[in-house]
């Protein structure tokens, strides 16, 4: 769950020329991280991890384009899985691009940044989008809780997920980055809504909080998928991680990948 495509192309733009998004990146100490479509399957195969999902990143004024995510999953198609990147700007297009990226690229979601463009994830220029996942029975991926960047203000609270499950019971949402560092007001959405799920990455497990793990060990153990957001976890640092928690085995499986088979609705 979560890879952002930092290559040694994307590093020289967007990154480069975006100076809250590298600011970023340097605050993190994952600058120097970059890795190719190549280097990224064989870290995948040292650590036993089958499949990843690239993000094709929409920032307003910065991108990571679906065709470049594209050419990456061309170069493993069968490990390396595309997820949409949402711009609310232009309404219309976003939706059929999206559309397109599902129906004809084999995207297997949507993904959004809310903060990048200064909205509420439940304001309602997104709202289109999300029905179009519905139709097309695709999740979204939406960064809940602060944003990293000091630019940027935080947008996404628990409380806007909330929002937008009550009013689109169908849409299946993973809300990436745990909702740190409002875990527990996110832990509250994901087990009162069926379709919240809550994506366990950027934050090592280490760090992650009493009240998440213990929804993890109990009401949530089919409600939360393990992530990196590499490059700023590597996949067998953090899986190191996980194996330290002590989850039973049918925990662990749900965690690593059953949860994410089932709610992407990817092939065993």
């Amino acid at each position: 769950m979560v890879v952002f495509p930092f290559t040694p192309e994307t590093k020289a733009d967007p990154y480069e020329h975006t100076p809250v998004l590298k600011d970023s990146l340097l605050h993190l100490g994952i600058w120097d991280r970059e890795f190719t479509a190549a280097q990224l399957v064989e870290q995948m195969d040292a650590a036993g991890v089958e499949k990843v999902m690239l993000c094709a990143q929409a920032g307003g004024s910065w991108e990571v384009s679906y065709d470049y995510v594209r050419q990456m999953m061309n170069e493993a198609s069968d490990r390396i899985l595309g997820t949409a990147g949402i711009d609310p700007r232009d309404i219309a297009a976003g939706v059929r691009k999206l559309e397109q990226a599902v129906r004809e690229w084999g995207f297997v979601g949507a993904h959004s940044y809310p903060h990048w463009f200064r909205l509420s994830p439940a304001d309602r220029v997104y709202y289109p989008f999300y029905w179009r996942c519905i139709e097309l029975d695709v999740p979204v991926q939406i960064q809940v809780g602060m944003a990293y960047q000091a630019g940027l203000r935080n947008v996404g609270h628990p409380s806007e997920i909330d929002t937008i499950a009550v009013d689109l019971p169908e849409l299946r949402m993973v809300c990436i980055h745990t909702g740190y560092p409002w875990e527990r007001e996110m832990i509250a959405v994901a087990w009162k809504h069926p379709n919240v799920f809550i994506g366990a990455d950027l934050l090592h497990p280490r760090d992650w909080s009493p009240e998440l793990l213990a929804f993890i060990r109990g009401e949530g153990r089919e409600k939360t998928m393990w992530g990196t957001n590499k490059p700023v976890l590597e996949f067998q640092d953090s899986l190191d991680g996980v194996d330290a928690l002590g989850l039973d085995a049918d925990t662990k499986e749900l965690l690593l990948h059953g949860n994410v088979r089932r709610v992407y609705r990817l092939p065993h």
